[in-house]
């Protein structure tokens, strides 16, 4: 029911999307000018050590040797990590800042979206107000930063899991077969984690909107309700499975330009489900369109304002 739910409110009220695509384009321009500002003598430093051209020889690989690429792609790894071990003494601030960047910038801009993204949609699925996106982000800048920054402290354990699930993937390419089989592995890992995050802090945006200050005790509020856990879960994973498959194939047929309308609705799609995972588990009521209410405590829907 969260799932499907969240479903039909995305797709009927497709114009958060649209926002939410201009917000994001706008988060990308920020974020690369200041990566291009801060990472110049970093990519001569890579240049100078021949690794675009060993990216160059990766890509030649996938038409003359696929069988190798696994292993071509190892070896970009370790040639990065050597350029940047024997050239680290100088180059460190600048890799300091360009991680700062695009792990602190962006995900507090991401994360601040996010807040703003979930305010407008709340308050149309409890009273159909219709909020600007920008507007949003003005007047409520204090909580989304506490929002961001209580995001960003939570999810660097899931980070951390994700970059050693990669890295236990990486070490174990030893040969294409090996390749081939742990992938199915490696993408399951990453679906679990990332359903885990949605279900565990599924509920922290909507008790901020609703009148929090202070993000982590909201948080302990969320763990108090774990005996919706197991049901929000199992929807979360649904929810991260077709967002993947959808983002995969609309990228891939549309050589990329579908991505334009798919990344934006996935955020969308999960900023929705957190809500409606909130509502079914403090039992309040929502639109799911403008005739029609759900009411979680009864468990039905009622439709009005028809003859």
């Amino acid at each position: 029911m969260i799932y499907k739910n969240s479903m039909k409110l995305v797709t009927s009220n497709f114009k958060f999307v649209w926002k939410q695509l201009a917000y994001t384009l706008v988060r990308i321009a920020i974020v690369l000018g200041l990566t291009f500002l801060v990472a110049r003598p970093i990519v001569a430093i890579l240049q100078n050590g021949g690794f675009f051209d060993s990216i160059r020889e990766l890509g030649e690989t996938v038409y003359i040797s696929p069988n190798t690429f696994f292993i071509e792609a190892k070896n970009c790894v370790m040639l990065f990590l050597n350029i940047f071990t024997s050239n680290f003494y100088w180059v460190w601030p600048y890799v300091f800042l360009v991680l700062f960047i695009l792990l602190f910038v962006n995900t507090f801009l991401k994360s601040i979206g996010k807040y703003a993204l979930s305010g407008i949609v709340h308050n149309n699925l409890t009273s159909l107000n219709n909020s600007g996106y920008c507007h949003y982000i003005v007047s409520h800048f204090g909580a989304a930063c506490k929002y961001a920054v209580a995001r960003w402290a939570l999810d660097i354990p899931f980070f951390i899991l994700k970059i050693g699930f990669v890295a236990l993937y990486c070490v174990s390419l030893k040969s294409f077969m090996m390749a081939v089989i742990l992938i199915p592995v490696l993408v399951v890992m990453l679906i679990l984690t990332f359903a885990l995050q949605i279900t565990l802090y599924s509920g922290l945006a909507a008790r901020l909107i609703e009148g929090g200050k202070n993000p982590f005790s909201k948080i302990a509020q969320e763990y108090e309700s774990s005996k919706n856990f197991w049901k929000v879960f199992s929807n979360a994973l649904v929810a991260v499975l077709s967002i993947i498959v959808s983002n995969v194939i609309i990228g891939v047929f549309s050589i990329g330009a579908g991505l334009l309308v798919t990344v934006p609705a996935s955020m969308v799609l999960v900023v929705t489900f957190e809500l409606v995972a909130y509502y079914n588990s403090t039992k309040q009521r929502y639109y799911l369109s403008p005739t029609i209410i759900v009411d979680p405590n009864a468990e039905k829907e009622r439709t009005f304002g028809q003859n």
